[in-house]
């Protein structure tokens, strides 16, 4: 992965990683969505994987 590349998937994790914190503000207490869950785990895990990719070497 070269600087540009590093340089960008860092800003998306950094993106994702708000976007996450405010679901989890909009997040209700009771009866909560199928779109917010899935939201949710869909975050989780592209946010996974740039961690991933952002470590190896």
């Amino acid at each position: 992965m070269d600087e540009n590349q590093k340089r960008t998937a860092e800003a998306r994790l950094d993106k994702l990683q708000k976007e996450l914190a405010d679901l989890k503000l909009r997040w209700p207490a009771h009866s909560l969505k199928p779109a917010m869950l899935i939201e949710l785990e869909d975050l989780e895990e592209e946010i996974d994987n740039l961690k991933n990719l952002l470590s190896e070497k």
